[in-house]
């Protein structure tokens, strides 16, 4: 929404309809004397019309500099998209056992790392970054920071094991967050001054270890710390003889809804990439009151130029 921080010159947008009533009625003025021509016809055939495009549009775009001009003066403020660099990302992913499964080529595993490569490049540099990877039970891979080698190198070097401790994983993403604080605390204020937080969070499988995964999103949302979930493959598949029952989407999104998050599901390697493709591109920003006179007054400006050129243009074809 735009707000003005002095609106009151905004009534002198009133002067916009007036200065196009008085440009009317000038090009529309009668003669002040009359001449008498043999071939009268004629000379009203070339009478130009009442509008024209090439003579009219310098005073169009004169009379919208004007409205451009007084907005200006009322100082407009906006909501503009800013890096917040205080904001800290944590990226938990499921490396069970399901995860060598091949109906995401080569695997979902590989498919998992690339796909995380790439969001970890993505991501602004000014953003503290941690991974942390779960099975049976969670690990704190890297803590949250700005160095992406490290990460990177972290990626490379993950394995499975086997269960999937989806309540684990977020867990200790909420602790490595800054300024939070997870189970016999949770009831605990967040303190004060906590950066933004948020969790992304990768599963191809249905929780089976404490803590429950609903019990540590709501957790979360005490912490102000926004989980993102990525449901990955298809919801049910066999590899080597052996069945695996897939992700559970409803956890998924009751998670992601409980934190004022967002859900997600990836059936291939480039959807897998596409979601945290979109993921990297909004993460970290946020919209903060800006006064954007600069911007106003420079259209107004360009405006301005484009009449004169074009009115320059007409005075010399005349």
């Amino acid at each position: 929404m735009v707000d003005f921080i002095w609106g009151a010159w905004l009534l002198g947008i009133a002067l916009v309809p007036l200065a196009l009533w008085w440009y009317a009625k000038s090009i529309a003025r009668p003669a002040k004397a009359v001449v008498y021509h043999p071939d009268a016809e004629f000379i009203a055939s070339l009478k130009p019309a009442r509008l024209s495009r090439r003579r009219d549009l310098p005073a169009l775009l004169f009379v919208t500099t004007l409205a451009l001009g007084l907005v200006a003066l009322a100082r407009p403020v906006a909501p503009l998209p800013q890096l917040d660099n205080r904001t800290t990302v944590m990226i938990a992913v499921d490396v069970s056992g399901s995860m060598r499964n091949d109906d995401i080529k080569p695997s979902r595993f590989i498919a998992m790392q690339d796909a995380v490569r790439k969001f970890i490049k993505q991501l602004p540099s000014d953003l503290n970054v941690g991974l942390v990877s779960f099975a049976g039970t969670a690990a704190l891979n890297v803590p949250p920071t700005n160095e992406r080698q490290g990460l990177l190198d972290a990626v490379d070097a993950m394995f499975m094991a086997r269960g999937t401790a989806i309540g684990a994983g977020l867990r200790e993403s909420i602790a490595a967050l800054p300024a939070r604080t997870v189970l016999e605390k949770a009831t605990k204020p967040l303190e004060p001054n906590a950066p933004p937080a948020i969790v992304v969070l990768l599963t191809d499988g249905r929780n089976n270890r404490e803590p429950d995964p609903l019990a540590m999103a709501a957790i979360a949302k005490t912490q102000q710390v926004k989980v993102y979930t990525i449901g990955l493959g298809t919801l049910e598949s066999n590899q080597s003889g052996e069945y695996y029952r897939g992700f559970d989407p409803q956890v998924l999104k009751d998670m992601a809804r409980i934190t004022g998050g967002e859900y997600f599901a990836a059936s291939s390697a480039g959807q897998l990439t596409a979601v945290y493709t979109k993921l990297g591109s909004n993460l970290g920003w946020t919209f903060k009151p800006s006064e954007v006179t600069h911007v106003v007054a420079t259209a107004a400006g360009l405006l301005l130029l484009i009449a004169m050129v074009f009115a320059e243009r007409n005075r010399r074809v005349i």
